[in-house]
């Protein structure tokens, strides 16, 4: 295993043969393992990477609070009376509203594992986060995307599809007009997504450097388990 440039190797050293044939073993030479290195800083190098990724979970349950909260007032605010009445057939609203759900969902229990593997130090447990990280950054990619088709189209398709503000449809168009105050709102909510997605992109580095920072930390202890080497300078993180 490589850490920091270092090979750790958890196996004896097989030496020279002796006169008799047989192989000497020998232990290999003390590796330090300096959790104050600069490749375990983030976040402007203002933080350990463990502590940064504790930072980015907590900012992340936050953000899918919000998002929850948005989703819900923008369900509860759809008039499904109106739309009857009206004659629009296509619902838009609870599919994007129970995909959107499903999508916090595994992201809440991402976060939750992050947050276990932080402070068990399990490296695997992190793995998740990462993954639905870059399927986050994908999805804000796309929302940015259909913001601009649904800007430049007017569809009413697109604009459901965003799922950044409630409005009415007329049944006999594909094209919607919107007010002035959905108009801010949807753009509010794009800024919001592209933000989202410039952290995430940032965040997810940093992530990934505390997943290397926890497997690398978990070979050294390996390594001193398996040659009795003093952990100088492994502290209790």
């Amino acid at each position: 295993t490589m850490m920091n440039g270092r090979s750790v190797r958890s196996v004896l050293i097989r030496g020279n043969r002796n006169g008799n044939g047989h192989t000497e073993e020998r232990i290999p030479t003390t590796i330090q393992f300096d959790e104050s290195s600069g490749d375990y800083r983030c976040l402007c190098n203002c933080f350990h990477v463990k502590t940064g990724a504790m930072i980015i979970g907590c900012i992340e349950a936050l953000m899918i609070l919000f998002y929850f909260i948005h989703s819900l007032f923008i369900y509860f605010q759809h008039d499904y009376r109106v739309q009857q009445k009206s004659g629009v057939k296509t619902d838009y609203v609870f599919p994007c509203f129970v995909a959107e759900m499903v999508g916090l969902g595994v992201a809440t229990i991402a976060v939750i594992l992050l947050f276990i593997g932080i402070t068990r130090n399990k490296a695997m447990l992190v793995v998740p986060h990462i993954v639905v990280q870059c399927i986050a950054i994908l999805c804000f990619f796309l929302l940015l995307i259909d913001g601009i088709v649904a800007f430049s189209t007017d569809s009413a398709v697109f604009y459901r599809l965003l799922n950044a503000a409630a409005f009415r449809e007329h049944p006999n168009r594909s094209t919607v007009a919107l007010d002035t105050g959905t108009l801010v709102h949807i753009y509010a909510m794009l800024v919001i997504y592209a933000i989202s997605l410039i952290l995430e992109c940032w965040w997810v580095v940093v992530i990934y450097n505390c997943n290397r920072y926890l497997d690398e930390r978990s070979s050294y202890m390996q390594y001193c388990l398996a040659f009795s080497t003093p952990m100088k300078t492994l502290s209790a993180r």
